[in-house]
């Protein structure tokens, strides 16, 4: 559906009618996805046709998608219960010259819009002075587990590109602000910010501190100001650029993204050690990595991944094979070839190749 801009003195008269009597929270579009792959899943185990290894495989799948979605549901009870007057699209996957981003949430407000990110990890979080996100898991008063993640901050941004970009080019907005924020949905989680950037500290919290945090946002001057049938052209016109299923698309990422006590349990401590390594002994690794591949199939080194690539797989630490397809210049055939390895040199586990 495209974005019909109507003349400007169209748009003066539909301004003057517009009005403002919105007072509470409205529900444009809910999750559908999440839902369809998880009845799908349901389904496929009833049917009784997997051997037991394909079953419990499945059976994790649907686990982490419903662990997911309790997490995004937490925060949309929070939305909805805020008495603010904005517009919520719940679920929203988009498409924009090659690009696609998936937001959990987006909210219309009258000065802004939001992209929300939710994430729901069992253990706490740490943000240290250099913006880098620790996971950390204590039980018996010591710490089992321990791990570095992919910024969300730095994701969010990304769909925010995506997003600006999609309205801007179909004319749709010009100077109305994207902001955005990550959520941690899991009450548990204590969230550590003392040595964090100020804009990190204000774009993060858990579920349960949306409304103060857009109470903040709205407080703030912004260049726009939206009544009610202007909000809701907006909103609709984003829930029909939804494109695609969202939960198909993440499957690969769910053991990365959500985390539970049940299933910490199931690794043994030995595993769940730190194995983080520097920036310089990774670099090694992923020279040592290429050569070896280069080596072994013949191919030169920079044909196995360049320079570039090199440089964004130090930056971004991609922790599963869907997150490699975020890396400049990995295509579907490379990462076929050597993503798993690829991975596990990331993350630590091998530096050479069989």
């Amino acid at each position: 559906m495209a974005f019909i801009k109507k003349p400007f003195l169209s748009r003066v008269v539909d301004a003057l009618k517009d009005k403002e009597e919105l007072k509470s929270p409205i529900v444009i579009k809910e999750v559908d996805s999440m839902d369809s792959e998880i009845a799908h899943l349901q389904q496929a185990l009833a049917e009784g046709q997997l051997n037991d290894t394909e079953a419990k495989k499945l059976a994790k799948q649907m686990k982490f998608l419903e662990i997911g979605k309790s997490g995004e549901q937490s925060l949309l009870f929070e939305l909805k219960n805020s008495f603010l007057p904005i517009m919520i699209l719940h679920d929203v996957q988009i498409e924009h010259k090659g690009l696609t981003a998936q937001f959990d949430f987006i909210v219309i407000t009258r000065q802004f819009f939001l992209v929300i990110e939710v994430k729901k990890y069992y253990g706490n979080i740490t943000v240290n002075e250099k913006g880098e996100f620790i996971r950390t898991v204590n039980r018996g008063g010591r710490t089992i587990f321990q791990e570095g993640m992919y910024s969300p901050i730095r994701q969010v941004e990304r769909q925010v590109d995506v997003l600006r970009a999609m309205l801007m080019d179909h004319g749709v907005i010009e100077r109305t602000p994207i902001r955005y924020a990550v959520a941690f949905a899991n009450e548990k989680t204590v969230l550590n910010l003392k040595k964090a950037q100020p804009e990190v500290k204000n774009q993060v919290f858990r579920s349960d501190g949306i409304v103060s945090f857009l109470k903040a946002e709205l407080a703030k001057k912004s260049p726009v100001y939206f009544r009610d049938n202007r909000m809701r052209e907006f909103a609709e016109y984003i829930k029909d650029q939804h494109v695609g299923n969202r939960a198909i698309e993440k499957q690969e990422e769910t053991e990365v993204r959500y985390f539970t006590e049940e299933a910490d349990q199931e690794i043994q401590p030995a595993v769940l050690i730190e194995k983080a390594i520097t920036r310089d002994e990774l670099e090694v690794a992923l020279k040592a990595f290429r050569k070896q591949l280069s080596e072994k199939t013949g191919q030169k080194a920079f044909y196995i991944f360049t320079n570039k690539t090199l440089d964004e797989l130090l930056e971004k630490r991609p922790q599963s094979v869907a997150e490699l397809h975020q890396i400049y210049g990995l295509g579907d055939k490379k990462i076929h070839e050597f993503g798993e390895e690829l991975v596990r040199v990331v993350s630590g586990e091998i530096v050479s190749i069989s």
